[in-house]
């Protein structure tokens, strides 16, 4: 209680709605139940719908009878009413008179955008200015400019500020500096011989995205009054200058006041004004700028009359008439006036106070962080002002981390975590490309090096060539509170403000692989003190798998194992993951009768498919998955019916014969930190063989009960080896002492191991009762003490080897009860 006193004191002027209808303790008590154990922190992605809007939303649904808008009847006249209504709430909401500006509902924020770039009269007397800190929506509109032969560039702003924090003239006090201008096709007019009768666009945020840099909303007078003294006499300059906002995130917080900043356009998305509807935006747009867009296309309810026969139609004059294809979303346009009750209790301004109190107290408590070794944990990016009166500070707070050594956590790896602590968040680049190079300094070559190494949006690669590719970003709502932020900055001081482990220490310095010698193993193994306890084989990827006494080994690792795999009809690979339903899928495969055998609770009979027959086969093809190409075999109907019937979606069965990797990692790639290029594979994702110890499950599962008993008092859950997909249970040894193994030898068959395994969130399912259940747990204990460099480890991974022997003897086998042998040097 003593921080949340210390928080008030500073911020309580402006959190919680102290002059309003409710506290911000009793909004999270009635309308947002639903976030007991979660803490949501993706505003700015979309916010939440409370409960008594969606109650208020469907009483009136279901009381009410509302017809297509297009029509004479009553039903029909009372949604027109709705819409009309709407629509002029969305004008009040940005100070907008209806005699300057029409409300244009779009099927969201992006539709609205592209509605202007592709109707916009581009010339190649034209240019399209954009900030770098616009989302990609925005910059697709440069597609459209530079199709018509404009010129378009990005510029950077930077506004002036004197000693009392006060902003000046609003000419003086911003400067604009222009990047490189970009064209597509040859213009048909040299740079001095532009004229002024161009159509210009220029493009901003009203709040940044990626790093809540709110901007002057003083640049719609400056840009349309005086382009040609802020781009310092650059031909691009000249012409009639029309000005857009994006206010898609801004407007949440802080809408364009329209009466003082005319903008020619506004964009708004509603789920992030109050969570629902979604799939629903507006376009709000002056009127004398809506004369000038030049519509091609017309379809129904945009045209008063049409002839089918001959080149002839005739368009209604009304301005969202004329740019409203088709009909409207009308329950959905129904259901904002229930969203905007929530403003006008509350109002912007309050909402605007209180979220970005949060980001303030959030922001100085990160940049407070120290390691043991004095050095800073958290980057801040587009931090200016830590004063909550800051004019150009708004919700979001975007940041990466640093370890004691100065190098980056990966913003996966704090995503990964924070949702194992049920904290919801974002991270990448937010679809802001221009945001995220600048604040992370990323040039144009680190951009396409990036890009070369496979790099895209949404995906892992968070770190490359030691650099972040994206960031972090926590975004507050009108229902986010202290305790939102508070329970963050607890996790980010338990999970990242620390010393490596001492697990981390040992396992970094044994990280390189020690090759077999030429001679002489029988002295250079020794007995580790353990023996095999089990053998598992998975012949299909992701479904259950069986144990055995004794197995084959072959050129791929255990026979047979993981050689088979379902994917959807679209060419998906279909795993645990997404389809949780095949770990009750159980497989079983005799020798003698070379035959796999399969069985669902989902399907009555058992399907067995023979081995050794073509007769189930109908075809080949290739298949890619972790950058390995593989010849496969396909499966007839019968058998992907089954599949299908089993799994609980359309799939196919297809078989591997052949595999071959596109290329080769680097040498100097980390143990256990990629997929191991240097031995042939199946269908598993890293290596031939898991091998976990018994005794380290016990000792996870003795942490496990400790951690939940803190908790709780309820006893923890046992988490059976077999939780893992393991191919090799061991026994006899000190927990994790696998770790430190390299090369090792079990009964006649020589191993390498290739590191410790990185764990995903599939560990954390489990059956009950013949359903596939989910928690947290085993990953978010492995997570407190397992970490190395991003990776939570558990296990480790093997190569079968051939020790000096030129050809891998595939007449090996492994047998329960066989010893281990170890090299641990």
């Amino acid at each position: 209680m003593e921080d949340k006193e210390e928080f008030l004191k500073e911020f309580g002027d402006y959190y919680g709605y102290p002059n309003g209808p409710k506290t911000i303790d009793q909004i999270r008590a009635t309308e947002f139940k639903r976030l007991e154990d979660t803490v949501y922190l993706d505003h700015a992605g979309a916010t939440l719908y409370s409960e008594s809007q969606m109650e208020a939303i469907f009483k009136d649904l279901t009381t009410s009878v509302y017809g297509n808008p297009h029509s004479q009847s009553d039903s029909s006249s009372a949604t027109s009413d709705i819409v009309a209504e709407a629509r002029q709430q969305v004008l009040d909401y940005c100070n907008a008179s209806p005699k300057d500006y029409k409300c244009i509902f779009t099927s969201g924020a992006t539709a609205a955008l592209k509605l202007i770039g592709e109707n916009f009269p581009w010339s190649c007397q034209s240019s399209f200015m954009y900030t770098m800190e616009n989302h990609n929506s925005v910059l697709g509109i440069r597609e459209y400019a530079l199709s018509q032969g404009a010129a378009a560039f990005a510029v950077d702003i930077k506004e002036d500020v004197d000693q009392s924090g006060v902003p000046g003239s609003p000419v003086t006090s911003v400067k604009i500096s222009q990047h490189p201008v970009q064209r597509r096709n040859e213009a048909e007019v040299l740079e001095g011989e532009l004229t002024g009768d161009a159509s210009n666009l220029f493009a901003f945020p009203s709040e940044c995205n990626f790093s809540g840099l709110r901007f002057s909303l003083d640049l719609v007078n400056i840009v349309k009054q005086n382009a040609e003294k802020i781009l310092e006499g650059s031909p691009y300059s000249k012409g009639g200058w029309m000005v857009l906002i994006d206010a898609a995130k801004g407007c949440a917080t802080q809408p364009p006041d329209l009466l003082l900043y005319p903008a020619d356009f506004v964009v708004i998305s509603f789920y992030k004004l109050f969570g629902y509807p979604t799939g629903l935006g507006a376009l709000i747009v002056r009127n004398d700028a809506a004369k000038l867009l030049k519509k091609t296309y017309f379809s129904g309810g945009t045209v008063a009359a049409s002839i089918a026969d001959i080149d002839f139609v005739r368009r209604r004059e009304g301005v969202e008439e004329h740019f409203e294809d088709g009909t409207i979303s009308f329950l959905s346009v129904a259901s904002i006036r229930h969203g905007f009750k929530i403003f006008s209790t509350l109002t912007a301004s309050a909402v605007c106070r209180h979220t970005m109190s949060l980001a303030m107290f959030l922001k100085k408590k990160l940049l407070a962080l120290r390691h043991e070794n004095g050095s800073s944990v958290c980057t801040l990016y587009g931090n200016r002002s830590l004063k909550v009166s800051s004019h150009d500070s708004g919700s979001i707070v975007s940041f990466n981390l640093k370890r004691p050594d100065g190098s980056w956590f990966g913003y996966r790896e704090v995503e990964k975590l924070s949702s194992l602590s049920g904290i919801q968040l974002r991270t990448g680049c937010f679809c802001n490309p221009g945001a995220c190079a600048k604040y992370l300094g990323l040039s144009h070559s680190d951009l396409l090096s990036n890009l070369k190494a496979g790099h895209i949006c949404w995906d892992d690669n968070d770190i490359i060539n030691g650099k972040p590719t994206g960031a972090v970003r926590v975004s507050f709502g009108y229902m986010s509170t202290y305790e939102d932020a508070k329970k963050f900055i607890d996790f980010i001081k338990r999970s990242f403000v620390s010393m490596p482990s001492e697990f981390e220490k040992g396992y970094l310095l044994r990280t390189k692989s020690i090759p077999y010698p030429s001679e002489g193993l029988e002295n250079w193994l020794s007995s580790s003190g353990c023996y095999l306890k089990s053998i598992t084989i998975y012949p299909i990827k992701s479904c259950a798998g069986f144990s055995v006494e004794s197995w084959p080994l072959s050129s791929t690792g255990l026979q047979y194992d993981r050689e088979w795999l379902l994917k959807s009809l679209t060419g998906e690979i279909l795993t645990q993951k997404k389809a949780p339903e095949m770990s009750l899928i159980n497989t079983f495969i005799n020798l003698n009768q070379l035959m796999l055998s399969v069985e669902s609770p989902r399907c009555k009979g058992k399907l067995q498919i023979k081995l050794d027959s073509n007769s189930y086969l109908h075809g080949k093809e290739e298949l890619y998955m972790h950058n390995q190409r593989y010849e496969v075999q396909c499966y007839g109907n019968e058998i992907n019916e089954w599949f299908s019937n089993a799994v609980g979606q359309p799939c196919t069965l297809v078989r591997c014969c052949h595999s071959q990797y596109c290329f080769s990692l680097s040498k100097s790639r980390s143990m256990g930190m990629c997929r191991n290029v240097d031995s042939r594979v199946n269908f598993s994702n890293e290596a031939q063989f898991l091998l976990i110890s018994e005794e380290s499950v016990s000792d996870l599962n003795n942490r496990l009960c400790s951690n939940t008993q803190k908790r709780s008092g309820v006893a923890a859950p046992y988490v059976n080896p077999m939780r893992f997909r393991p191919n090799l249970v061991i026994s006899g040894g000190e927990p994790y002492a696998e770790d430190g193994w390299r090369n090792l030898k079990i009964g006649n068959a020589y191993f390498t191991s290739l590191g410790g395994c990185n764990r995903c969130q599939m560990i954390n399912f489990y059956h009950q009762m013949g359903q596939v259940k989910k928690t947290n747990e085993p990953l978010a204990t492995l997570a407190s003490y397992r970490r190395v460099k991003g990776k939570i480890l558990f296990g480790i991974l093997l190569r079968y080897d051939s020790g000096d022997k030129a050809v891998l003897d595939t007449n090996s086998w492994l047998n329960v009860g066989d010893e281990v042998y170890l090299n641990s040097e």
